[in-house]
């Protein structure tokens, strides 16, 4: 009982640097959502939030790291052998469901799936609703995640023709281990997203394709706690023209987004 106080306490302590939003009544409300949700749901930013960022409510990243660092991962097989750095394209009936076991029950009604998109056994979504973005994780058994919100996301205005947003931008776990979610808004002229992960040291790792649709993006892949602190990911975007907007690093676009 002590230790859900504490943890009630930390989380709304970590909600500080963000008064504006937190005291707003809508916002308020979901963080007692948080504080009352099943304490596996909760992401694992890797990114350190910078003084001077544009204001997003989250989770208390370093609590949550601890926490679930300390449960054992248990592996079933070769992990994540299902993964594909290509994605598949998620039925709309299936991302609507997905969608609706991860939106707050009073913003059901207005929400708005953008992408959704599988990978082997796992789904990944973004859905819209008045004010907010979110991205929504099913696991391979089928359970279903809210992985990160951003509140007041730019408009497309703001993001001009060749701009990135990220809307989520940190770690999950699952029985097979760890994954890296990555999702934004794309500035007009951006049809494809390339995403390039490299170790420490300037190793090649992995390419993975973003899904892209209707001016958003969405991927993910695995990546070890461990490696998260070391490896170095790059976004690039393809532009309508056949012009690139090449390494963009994703853990500065969590910090500012990318707009013109």
């Amino acid at each position: 009982m002590n230790h859900d106080r504490d943890l009630d306490g930390a989380l709304r302590h970590a909600a500080d640097p963000v008064p504006a939003r937190v005291t707003r009544e809508p916002v308020r409300e979901l963080l007692d959502q948080i504080v009352r949700s099943d304490r596996r749901a909760a992401p694992l930013p890797a990114a350190t939030r910078v003084p001077g960022r544009r204001p997003r409510l989250a989770l208390a990243g370093a609590l949550a790291a601890a926490v679930a660092a300390a449960v054992a991962v248990v592996n079933i097989g070769p992990a994540y052998a299902s993964w594909t750095p290509d994605p598949a394209p998620l039925p709309a009936a299936e991302a609507q469901q997905i969608a609706a076991r991860c939106v707050p029950a009073p913003e059901k009604g207005a929400v708005r799936v953008v992408i959704g998109e599988k990978r082997g056994d796992y789904a990944f979504v973004t859905a819209l609703t008045p004010g907010w973005s979110r991205t929504c994780f099913r696991d391979h058994d089928a359970s279903v995640r809210e992985s990160s919100i951003l509140a007041e996301p730019l408009s497309a205005e703001q993001l001009g023709a060749e701009g990135v947003e990220l809307s989520s931008w940190g770690q999950l776990r699952t029985e097979e281990g760890y994954v890296r979610l990555l999702a934004g808004h794309l500035g007009s002229k951006v049809t494809a997203v390339d995403i390039v992960v490299r170790r420490a040291g300037g190793g090649h790792t992995r390419t993975v394709h973003a899904t892209v649709r209707d001016g958003y993006f969405a991927a993910w892949y695995p990546e070890g706690i461990d490696e998260s602190s070391s490896n170095s990911t790059a976004l690039t975007l393809r532009l309508a023209d056949g012009g690139t907007v090449g390494e963009l690093s994703a853990s500065e676009l969590h910090d500012q987004a990318k707009v013109g």
